[in-house]
């Protein structure tokens, strides 16, 4: 036989060996396949080995150099060594997000989170085991009702994302807590914002200052003490969840049930989220930033004429904001105002954006504008209404518990009629993030002025 042959033939016998591995007991018959297929996987091993060998010493022979093969081992190989390291450990998680097709920034966003928080070993432990193939295997048929099909190794694995509430954490490269799921994603102020990842805690605390300020003193004049007061700063994280009922019907009949299922509760987070993120009202869920800064006067600018956008309006509110955040500042708003925007002049000579003919500006004063339709619209006579903000989004943070989103199964729905059973399951899902200014003195909220 050629190097080749045997090679296909030992590829044959692991599949035939690793088939018969998973019966708990075997039967006469299929202890004789065992038997003689490790005697023959054995005997062609120790062959290909001779082969290599002799290879090799024709090469040496011939001076010529062994080609030199690197191989990174597998994520269970990294599980099973307990002295593994985090950036190991990490590396592995990374290696099995390509191996699912993952983007490359998915996997070093994957990558750099682990990293981000190495210090709890058991969390970067459990991601790299939730983004093995035999733990996606198992969530899929533990949420489609196959869990009675499982394989002891496939049981094995789903034990590591069971959760406290009776949930399996999604598999590494599904979760959209944690792997980048669409660059297009109408969840625009994620784009812009300071993220911050959070494991084994329900609150980010901070500090913030006004910074160092510093005096021109004379020769042998005493240093005055600058040291900077400095502010605590926190920001909660809140439960956000959805639920999915369908029939079995349709549990048995649609293909790919589970990975659609899956987006689309990855579609209703980007949307809750992206809401949160600009008016969340911060009870029982993020704070918005308009929220945030529409309850601090200090930052608030009013135009000068009621249901009017004026150039001089976006000038004093680029101004307002101070130096040290104007220049790596952002403009945020709703379309309806990029609209007004536009219509700014009627004239070569006057002050516009572009023409009729054109998209929207993406660029005012200099500085890049982003668009988000779950900025504010409204404009009354009674009271300031939001309109724009323009500021360094540094400054807004967004906080995210990074492989935390669960799914849970509900085998069985009941009626309301009579609390009986009528051939319905459900998937619950939930998750937990939060938002808000951290520093409120890096923007300017531009408001409406009232005519009443």
């Amino acid at each position: 036989m050629t190097r080749e042959e045997i090679n296909a033939r030992l590829e044959e016998l692991r599949g035939g060996i690793s088939y018969l591995a998973e019966f708990d007991e075997l039967d006469a018959e299929q202890r004789a396949q065992w038997d003689d297929g490790t005697a023959e996987f054995e005997a062609l091993e120790a062959r290909a080995a001779d082969i290599a060998e002799r290879s090799a010493a024709a090469d040496r022979a011939k001076n010529v150099p062994t080609l030199q093969i690197i191989s990174r081992p597998a994520t269970e190989d990294v599980l099973n060594d307990r002295s593994a390291s985090p950036q190991q450990l990490a590396d592995s998680v990374a290696r099995s997000l390509e191996a699912q097709g993952v983007s490359a920034d998915g996997q070093d966003q994957a990558r750099r989170i682990a990293l981000r928080h190495k210090a709890d070993a058991g969390w970067v432990r459990s991601l790299a085991a939730r983004s093995t193939p035999v733990y996606a295997d198992a969530f899929m048929k533990i949420i489609t009702g196959g869990d009675l099909a499982l394989s002891n190794e496939e049981r094995a694995a789903a034990a590591v994302g069971t959760n406290t509430a009776g949930g399996y954490l999604v598999p590494t490269h599904l979760d959209p807590t944690l792997i980048i799921t669409n660059s297009g994603s109408s969840n625009a102020i994620r784009g812009i914002a300071r993220v911050e990842t959070l494991v084994g805690a329900n609150v980010w605390n901070g500090v913030q200052s006004a910074g160092v300020t510093a005096s021109w003193d004379g020769e042998l004049v005493e240093v005055s003490d600058d040291t900077p007061a400095v502010a605590a700063t926190s920001v909660p994280i809140y439960k956000a969840q959805a639920f999915v009922q369908a029939s079995v019907e349709a549990l048995e009949d649609i293909a790919s049930l589970q990975s659609q299922l899956l987006a689309m509760f990855a579609d209703a987070r980007d949307r809750l989220e992206g809401t949160a993120h600009a008016t969340g009202s911060g009870s029982s869920q993020p704070t918005g930033i308009f929220t945030a800064l529409d309850a601090n006067t200090n930052v608030e600018i009013t135009s000068a004429t009621a249901a009017t956008l004026a150039l001089a309006d976006l000038s004093t509110t680029y101004r307002a904001v101070p130096v040290r955040f104007r220049a790596g500042g952002k403009w945020l708003m709703n379309p309806l105002y990029l609209s007004a925007i536009q219509a700014l002049g009627t004239a070569m000579s006057a002050s516009y954006s572009t023409d009729l003919t054109q998209q929207w500006t993406s660029v005012i004063l200099g500085k890049p504008v982003v668009e988000s339709d779950d900025a504010p619209t409204t404009q009354t006579t009674t009271v300031r209404d939001n309109e724009i903000v323009y500021g360094d989004f540094s400054n807004f943070l967004i906080v995210d518990k990074p492989g935390s989103f669960s799914v849970q199964y509900v085998p069985t729905m009941f009626n309301t009629a009579n609390n009986l059973p009528d051939g319905r399951v459900g998937w619950h899902a939930w998750w937990r993030t939060g938002s808000d200014s951290i520093n409120d003195v890096a923007f300017r909220l531009l408001q409406d002025k009232t005519s009443a």
